[in-house]
């Protein structure tokens, strides 16, 4: 069996391979969705998934317990304990997706009235909302028998994501193009996602032959342990619920649903950005849960400081490319008509610079169940963000939403965040500033002169001239990044393997 780190690597590279896929799908498939609906429609779509996005607070942090225990007793080989989470976890899950369909039918029944949205308009939101709400109730009562992620497979788990993207993709145009609108995009929804749980269910057994669903493995110590880790990681989710979704709440009560739409595919650009990061992120949870169980923390804070300082180089890349080409890719996406977003999306790309090489640090803490001091940090960033999001937007429209995003990002994640984070792994903070730093000098040196003479004089217009920038500046700083940041023994592992690849073709 491969080492926790191994794995690692690989969950880590199959991550990346869905998510380009996944943007390659949405790059053809959002314009096309936007302008076949409309901006309003296309508004009250992205403001019914908001709304059930909140819906997932009745998962009460099970979905970090899961990736934190399931992990451990599948490390240790103890299968009774972990037949006794799945059973017991199956059983919580059963009442949270019965709790969600009541949940979901109240709120289009009673609340979808304060939002500002054209009274013809509000019986469709309503059937789309109960239809997408008891798709969340269905994911709840498959989350567990679904789970391959803590048993280190999300190579497996990637494939099943790719395979029904497309197929997901391909039913949206049909549905489209046949005028069933948002109520047949929402039965997409609902039927891709149910054969995708029944693939997935067959898949976590064959894994793991030994997982046995019973009704006497069902434990109130395993339900405690359960609950007793999730309850701080709910309250984490409702942080990041409120952090990540509470920007087209705040715009569909305060603005209209066009100005979501607006707001919608800035973030949807900001989130695919983020995707990246959470490609390592997600499966470094389980990895290091493992590494806990196995071997203690000896070896976590090298793994954790190898991955930060990566990311400090990558990040400080991406985030150059976004305020130089960003524009171009949004005009050429989605149309001159979307203008507002390229400022909306600058404004997000600032506190992502900061925010995003802070995902090793919440993986590590969630990992090791010293999740505690993130909730805090967490629910400090989800209040500002709220509360400067209401008093900006009122005097800014949608730029004020952002900048009520963006402030608290930057304070927390540059200056509150490391202070506590190196406080539990008790590392020093200053290294740490001083590290950083050199690779944020190290990134901006190599990537903002080339972003700068690439937009100046590339004459090449459309989306040759845009491809051939981001190539650039892509293999520049990868360049860069295997000059200045790689250590030797990542090097050389990358060469051996690379070896041993090319060895196997000629064979």
């Amino acid at each position: 069996m491969n080492s926790p780190t191994q794995r690692l690597l690989r969950n880590v590279f199959s991550n990346w391979a869905q998510m380009v896929l996944s943007a390659v799908i949405a790059f053809f498939l959002s314009p096309f969705v936007v302008h076949t609906l409309g901006t309003e429609t296309y508004g009250i779509w992205a403001l019914v998934f908001s709304i059930v996005a909140y819906l997932n607070l009745f998962d009460a942090g099970m979905k970090q317990s899961l990736a934190r225990f399931l992990s451990k007793h599948y490390a240790t080989k103890d299968y009774t304990a972990l037949n006794e989470v799945i059973s017991t976890s199956t059983f919580i899950y059963t009442i949270t997706g019965s709790i969600v369909v009541i949940g979901t039918v109240l709120v289009a029944s009673f609340f979808l009235d304060s939002f500002n949205i054209p009274p013809d308009m509000l019986p469709i939101m309503r059937k789309a909302l109960v239809i997408v709400g008891v798709n969340q109730a269905i994911a709840f009562f498959f989350m567990t028998g679904t789970a391959i992620g803590p048993f280190h497979r999300y190579d497996i788990s990637n494939a099943i994501e790719i395979a029904f993207s497309f197929i997901n993709a391909g039913a949206t145009v049909y549905v489209l193009k046949a005028g069933y609108g948002l109520i047949g995009l929402a039965w997409v929804v609902i039927a891709g996602n149910f054969a995708r749980f029944l693939i997935r269910r067959y898949t976590q057994q064959m894994i793991v032959p030994q997982i046995r669903l019973r009704i006497h493995f069902i434990k109130k110590e395993r339900m405690r342990e359960l609950l007793g880790y999730g309850a701080i990681s709910f309250l984490i989710v409702v942080s990041w619920m409120v952090i990540f979704n509470i920007d087209n709440i705040v715009i569909g009560l305060y603005l209209t649903t066009s100005a979501v739409a607006y707001y919608s595919i800035a973030t949807q650009v900001i989130n695919y950005t983020r995707a990246i990061v959470n490609a390592i992120g997600i499966p470094l949870v389980p990895a290091i849960s493992h590494i806990d169980a196995t071997s203690g923390t000896d070896e976590i804070a090298p793994l954790y400081l190898k991955l930060s300082n990566y990311l400090y180089f990558l990040t400080t890349a991406i985030c150059v490319g976004l305020m130089f080409f960003g524009d171009d890719f949004i005009i050429l996406w989605m149309g001159p008509e979307f203008t507002s977003t390229v400022t909306v999306m600058r404004i997000l790309t600032i506190p992502l610079a900061v925010f995003l090489p802070q995902v090793m640090a919440n993986s590590v803490l969630l990992g090791i169940g010293k999740h505690r001091a993130l909730f805090y940090v967490l629910a400090g960033e989800a209040v500002s963000n709220f509360l400067l999001s209401i008093i900006l937007v009122q005097h800014y429209g949608v730029v004020g939403v952002a900048i009520g995003t963006g402030i608290p990002q930057v304070v927390i994640y540059l200056f509150v965040y490391p202070m506590v984070f190196h406080r539990i792994i008790k590392a020093s903070l200053k290294t740490y500033y001083m590290t950083n730093a050199r690779l944020i000098l190290i990134g901006t040196a190599i990537t903002l002169p080339i972003s700068l003479l690439m937009n100046q004089y590339n004459s090449v217009g459309g989306w040759l001239g845009f491809f051939i920038n981001i190539s650039v500046l892509g293999l520049i700083s990868l360049a860069g990044f295997w000059a200045f940041v790689l250590d030797q023994e990542m090097k050389s592992n990358i060469l051996k393997k690379l070896g041993r690849s090319n060895s196997n073709t000629q064979q």
